[in-house]
């Protein structure tokens, strides 16, 4: 994934504009990921808010 691409989140359905990618090597294989929601879901988290996820938990949708 990359900034700009168009993601969901597995668990609560919301769709959201990926910001930032940060690749944490050697320790890790998996990107965080902060991504701008765009819709509400089944989250706290509403429309315009950000929130850091894992790259696991999170389904490609676009490319930028």
């Amino acid at each position: 994934m990359k900034v700009g691409d168009l993601v969901r989140h597995f668990l609560t359905e919301q769709v959201g504009i990926v910001l930032t990618v940060v690749v944490a090597k050697p320790r890790r294989s998996i990107a965080s990921i902060q991504v701008l929601w765009t819709t509400q879901g089944d989250s706290l988290f509403g429309p315009g808010r950000k929130e850091w996820c894992g790259e696991e938990n999170l389904e490609h949708l676009t490319t930028a």
